[in-house]
């Protein structure tokens, strides 16, 4: 794994060259010598610092800036990654002959070398004037214009060195420590940056796979890892299916299925653990070692992709080394798991709500199409007044009435419930609308027409599904009603002030293939009022979970029997409406009202 590396070139990027070469300058003042701090490569990050006068006029030239920079840097070529050691004087070039002392100080932390700390040109005896000489000369100065510097120059005495040293270890691991934490730093903005990055990445854009295909890419980027695999769980069948993947091969990918039943390592993470894998190819928890150990993968962490607690899959990471994943990578992979398990479900989500969208415009359209099957307004009838009101629950329902005009100057009048709500209702709904119709023209007995549809039913319907239906047949005159009530809702004839239920047919429709059915002829009178209407009438139920029955629909009825018949279905709809209160329908209403007209009172008049 690789990232923000620890050397002095990016504390540099932190820290500005005037700082550290401040701290230099306290270090060679203190200690009265010359400080150069070098980077891994062997160049000058900060100095030559001089902490005499001797190397100050040494540096105001050239040649003899690139003599100090070159003595100190053999000093540290010489202990990179050892202990400090005074140069050998053989060794040496005019400083060193001169027998001014150079050593290095290996700036390390943890194994990690970021640079190295040189530290040196002071005698350990006074200078020679051969030795002056060959140092003006090396440094390209005029004859004896050293003197002065070199005879005030301070030989350092052992304890002076050694205390320097010291002094110098100790800034060492000072700059060690800085460059540690900037390391971190460094990692840690990557980090954020990254999460940071992610979910903006992830939030613009609502495509699964390229979500996916994001997340996989990023964590290998961020982290530093050798490769990275996204699986979703299959709530289903348990299975883990592998939908992204970044730096993994083909025969890898293919090695075989992963469930979680039997899976340690992605039960634990699908819990919400986080699973390290020191070495894939020997940890018994891995189901193939062979194929980790053939795609080079050696460590691993695995964490789950859980949103609100509930876990849509798993994401992992693998290296090609050993590795030691830090709790900060842990965060960060945490942290990148849960946005794209947040992402994950807001997609799914706005599929669902898509879909649900087109659902409802299709359910919406079916509404108008089913509309459409209803009669917009009941027939002019001289003998007979006609209202209707319907109300489905939903946009489509199962009840349905209708108003068939049949040879003769009879009218043929529906009313059914089909068993169930919505879609499947209205589609059974239809087809029994169609097949009546059909039957109604060119079959004369009723209980013969109902004895057809019930087969019709049977042929096209589940177990379990049936369908209630009374149909009726109106003579011109409106004085004879022959009808036949399949198990529908008995309407009610009012005469008189009284009440009588039409309930002579048979079982409801789809049941029985082979059921009989009776009909019935009622001689009607002038004044009679007939209520058709479906159990969402009778069932409806208020805040005490009371229904409304089949005695206040009668007393509705009676209450608002003089009045045309249209405002008798609306205001029976109304009664209703005030009983159930707030309370949620449950069930389509459909009512029909036919009142039978006095035409000799209208004679005579």
């Amino acid at each position: 794994m690789t990232g923000p590396q620890f050397c002095i070139k990016h504390l540099r990027d932190t820290l500005s060259d005037t700082s550290l070469r401040h701290a230099l300058d306290v270090l060679a003042d203190a200690s009265s010598a010359s400080v150069v701090l070098f980077d891994t490569d062997g160049q000058v990050a900060v100095g030559p610092v001089a902490g005499n006068d001797l190397i100050r006029r040494v540096l105001s030239t050239p040649q003899g800036r690139e003599l100090v920079i070159s003595t100190h840097r053999q000093a540290a070529n010489r202990v990179a990654g050892k202990s400090p050691v005074v140069m050998p004087v053989e060794n040496a070039g005019a400083l060193i002959a001169a027998d001014l002392d150079q050593f290095g100080i290996p700036i390390c932390r943890d194994g990690q070398c970021a640079g190295t700390l040189t530290l040196g040109d002071r005698p350990q005896a006074p200078l020679s004037q051969e030795a002056i000489s060959r140092i003006e000369s090396a440094a390209g100065l005029a004859p004896g214009e050293l003197r002065e510097a070199a005879a005030e120059l301070k030989p350092w005495s052992p304890a002076e060195a050694s205390a320097a040293r010291n002094m110098a270890s100790l800034f060492t691991e000072l700059l060690a420590e800085l460059c540690l934490q900037e390391t971190n730093l460094s990692r840690r903005i990557e980090e954020l940056t990254a999460v940071y990055n992610i979910a903006s990445l992830l939030s613009g854009t609502m495509d699964l796979q390229e979500i996916l295909n994001r997340t996989a890419r990023m964590v290998c980027e961020v982290m530093h890892v050798k490769a990275c695999s996204i699986r979703l769980l299959d709530e289903t069948s348990g299975t883990l299916v592998i939908r992204a993947v970044h730096n993994l091969s083909e025969e890898y990918l293919n090695k075989g299925a992963v469930t979680v039943e039997e899976n340690p390592i992605d039960r634990a993470a699908i819990r919400g653990e986080n699973v390290y894998i020191a070495d894939a190819p020997t940890d018994p928890r891995t189901r193939y070692p062979q194929e980790a150990r053939t795609e080079g993968i050696v460590s691993g962490m695995v964490v789950g992709l859980i949103y609100r607690g509930k876990a849509v899959g798993v994401l992992r990471v693998y290296t090609g080394e050993p590795h030691v994943f830090t709790p900060f990578e842990e965060a960060l992979l945490q942290a990148v798991a849960s946005q794209a398990a947040a992402a994950i479900v807001n997609v799914r989500l706005m599929a669902e709500t898509l879909e649900a969208e087109r659902y409802s415009r299709q359910i919406a359209y079916a509404g108008e199409v089913q509309r459409r099957m209803i009669p917009s307004q009941p027939p002019a009838c001289s003998q007979v007044e006609i209202g209707a009101v319907y109300r489905p629950t939903y946009n489509v329902g199962g009840d349905f009435y209708d108003f068939i005009p049949l040879p003769n100057g009879n009218l043929g009048v529906a009313v059914s419930d089909v068993s169930g709500k919505g879609v499947p209702a209205s589609l059974i709904m239809a087809s029994l609308r169609s097949a009546l119709r059909v039957y109604a023209k060119f079959t004369y007995d009723i209980d013969h027409i109902m004895s057809r549809l019930n087969k019709h039913v049977c042929s096209e319907t589940k177990i379990g599904e049936f369908t209630t239906l009374f149909y009726s047949v109106l003579s011109p005159d409106g004085r004879r009603l022959t009808y036949c009530n399949a198990g529908h809702e008995p309407p009610m004839l009012l005469r008189n002030g009284k009440i009588q239920p039409l309930g002579t047919g048979g079982m409801v429709l789809g049941v029985e293939e082979n059921a009989k059915f009776d009909r019935e002829l009622i001689a009607l009178q002038p004044g009679d009022v007939l209520l058709l209407y479906t159990d969402g009438a009778v069932e409806a139920l208020n805040f005490s979970d009371e229904q409304y029955g089949r005695p206040r629909l009668g007393e509705s009825l009676i209450r608002y029997a003089d009045q045309p018949a249209q405002l008798v279905a609306q205001n029976i709809l109304w009664d209703i409406r005030r009983f159930r209160g707030l309370a949620d329908r449950i069930d389509d209403v459909t009512l029909v009202v036919l009142k039978i007209k006095d035409t000799k009172a209208k004679s005579s008049a």
